[in-house]
């Protein structure tokens, strides 16, 4: 029988073939070699040989013998203010010393594997693939940036031709006689004469006057409404429309006069009981499981903040210091008689269970992906059993992470004033999660107050 080799040395063969490869992809000649290559990497292997290229001053794609342009940059570094940190400002497109070999590493990524080797192992379909290699004719699917207008100019002085285009009808233009002289003449333009209009100028106007009249006709003059005045009638003519309006009173009623009803009020009706007690049992299950997972140590954490710790170190410091008596039975490690840690079971299984609707969060939200190990410290501090860590619909899910974001806000004071300031809901945050699961901005509001006493 065959010796099965174990996992772990399998997994390190495997990584040192993939660190193999970059370094060989580094000094490559020739296509044929990469094409032999391809079956050990994934996408993020394949970006590591472009940049081992591009600090080795060589064109990112393999194979290439030019170097990267020289680009001065108005911007070297990037400031990330969140994450308190500060990168080097980089494009991809500036590792390759053209557009061409920019489209032919795009191409060859898009035919990798997304896991690594040491994930996947060489599986039939990785070996057995046939990875096509751009050469020297491939045609790249975006075109080359053309030069611009203002070069082409330069380069090649031509005779562009206008065509006549009528700019206003004939009929709307207006002429007049004599040109008017500026009110008012700058400091500056004193010395400068007016303009006059020569005969030559006015016997063009006064032609241009004969043909729009011999073919449109003469300049229609504004014909301004005049509102006749109200005819004033005389002693006799006003009593008899007196007359006339008292009988019409007397007949039909002066209806204006008549005290009109007050409005009918009508209460609105309460919301069904019904519909009460069930919005309650949504956010009452939810605070319930809640404190079934907060501990001390969750609740001390949510108070002190994320803060970086020093390990068993810093803790059997801090017992010394505080004068916390240690219990020399809990220092004497026994083996587990599972042959595993329960705790830590439970909790690979309960982040398991939450992990794709989390991660749907947080890019819903546009969050780092550090927010994901603070969710994995606050989760080390629950109590977790049996009963408490799946068995959930999505939407119960999805009510879940939401919970579970507030006590990261709780403990991420400067999340918690992105998303809850002055303890209500931002805008952002509710949409998202009445999409999920129809928490609106009440119920989301109660549950950070629920959720803030218990801490």
């Amino acid at each position: 029988m065959e010796t099965e080799i174990p996992v772990n040395e399998k997994e390190t063969s495997f990584r040192r073939r993939v660190y193999t490869t970059i370094e060989t992809l580094i000094d490559i000649e020739n296509t044929d070699q990469l094409q032999e290559h391809l079956p050990h990497l994934h996408c993020l292997g394949w970006d590591e040989v472009v940049e081992e290229r591009y600090v080795n001053k060589q064109c990112g794609f393999p194979s290439c013998q030019k170097a990267p342009p020289k680009i001065t940059r108005n911007q070297m570094f990037e400031i990330d203010r969140k994450e308190g940190k500060i990168f080097e400002f980089r494009k991809q497109r500036a590792k390759f010393c053209s557009e061409m070999c920019y489209q032919k590493s795009s191409f060859v990524r898009k035919q990798l594997d997304e896991h690594p080797l040491w994930i996947t192992g060489l599986t039939e379909a990785r070996t057995q693939k046939v990875y096509e290699v751009p050469d020297e004719s491939f045609v790249s699917p975006i075109a080359e940036k053309s030069e611009p207008v203002d070069s082409q100019f330069k380069k090649e002085p031509s005779i562009w031709l206008v065509t006549d285009s009528i700019i206003a009808k004939v009929q709307d233009m207006k002429l007049s006689e004599e040109a008017e002289e500026p009110k008012s003449l700058d400091p500056e333009d004193q010395d400068i004469e007016p303009f006059k209009l020569t005969d030559d100028d006015k016997d063009f106007i006064k032609s241009i006057k004969e043909f729009r009249n011999s073919n449109f006709g003469p300049p229609s003059t504004s014909k301004l409404l005049k509102t006749a005045p109200k005819p004033v009638l005389s002693a006799k003519d006003r009593k008899k429309e007196d007359e006339v309006l008292a009988k019409l009173r007397a007949k039909y009623g002066n209806k204006n006069a008549l005290q009109k009803k007050p409005p009918i009020l009508i209460e609105a009706q309460e919301i069904h009981s019904k519909l009460k007690t069930m919005e309650k049992a949504k956010e009452a299950w939810l605070v319930d499981l809640i404190k079934s997972w907060f501990t001390p140590e969750t609740r001390k954490l949510v108070r002190e903040g994320a803060r970086p710790t020093g390990g068993a170190a810093e803790q059997i410091l801090m017992d010394f210091l505080s004068g916390k008596k240690v219990d020399a039975e809990k220092l004497v490690n026994l083996p587990n008689l599972d042959k595993y840690n329960v705790k830590e079971k439970r909790l690979n299984i309960f982040l398991h269970s939450i992990r794709n609707h989390w991660m749907d969060l947080e890019a819903r939200l546009h969050l780092t992906p550090t927010r994901r190990d603070i969710l994995s410290r606050v989760a080390s501090t629950f109590q977790l059993d049996s009963e408490n860590i799946t068995g959930w619909t999505k939407r119960e899910i999805n009510s879940i992470v939401i919970a579970l974001f507030i006590v990261i806000c709780l403990v991420d004071v400067e999340l918690g004033d992105d998303y809850f300031k002055k303890d209500n809901a931002s805008p952002e945050l509710t949409a998202i999660s009445n999409e999920l699961c129809g928490l609106d901005s009440f119920q989301i509001t109660g549950l950070h107050a629920a959720i803030k006493s218990q801490c």
